[in-house]
């Protein structure tokens, strides 16, 4: 689940990130599936070969092209896995705000403990999300810390409002108190033995 929310707030957030991550992703699979083929290629060669392997001009092309490509392909994989370690940790600056939406997610799916009534779809969670990322814009801060921090509040307000609107009022207060222990819980601001 914070994966899945860590994808959509950096699809929102760096575009430009989530688009290279996902050409990186293509790249390397058409890489390992160039090298899979050059390698059936030659076994075929050889497997088929009649003679002194040195003799079929055919099979000592192919194995100095696959040679070749395979560097080439080695090379591309290899700048792929350095760039891929940028864009993880580009993203991973996100991950405050995955790890706040994730749990905010679990409180609400809780809440068919209290009544099975209180069911949410995780399309509507994704929803509430990219709401919560559009509206929080408005005090978008150039330090991303603070951006985290905005769009924090910003969603853990929007959960409280769009969710009370479905809860019977006795159960708002307990719906409140289940988030704020999650979070502080999440926080290590809260001592489990006394909860």
């Amino acid at each position: 689940m914070e994966d899945q929310v860590l994808g959509l707030v950096v699809k929102k957030e760096r575009p430009d990130l989530e688009e290279q991550n996902q050409k990186l992703i293509v790249n390397v699979a058409q890489g390992k599936k160039t090298l899979t083929d050059l390698e059936n290629q030659i076994l075929y060669l050889l497997s088929s070969a009649k003679g002194s392997l040195l003799d079929d001009a055919s099979l000592v092309d192919t194995l100095q092209n696959s040679k070749v490509t395979a560097e080439e392909v080695g090379e591309q994989l290899r700048v792929s896995e350095t760039t891929k370690v940028e864009i993880d940790k580009a993203r991973e600056s996100y991950r405050p705000c995955a790890i706040r939406a994730s749990l905010l997610y679990f409180v609400i799916s809780d809440l068919t403990m209290i009544d099975p009534m209180y069911q949410f779809s995780l399309d509507f969670y994704f929803e509430l999300y990219n709401q919560s990322i559009e509206k929080s814009r408005e005090t978008k801060s150039e330090d991303l810390d603070e951006r985290m921090k905005n769009l924090n509040n910003y969603h853990t307000s929007a959960v409280y409002r769009n969710i009370c609107r479905s809860l019977f009022e006795k159960h708002k207060l307990l719906f409140s108190l289940q988030m704020c222990v999650k979070i502080l819980q999440r926080a290590a601001k809260i001592n489990n033995d006394e909860y």
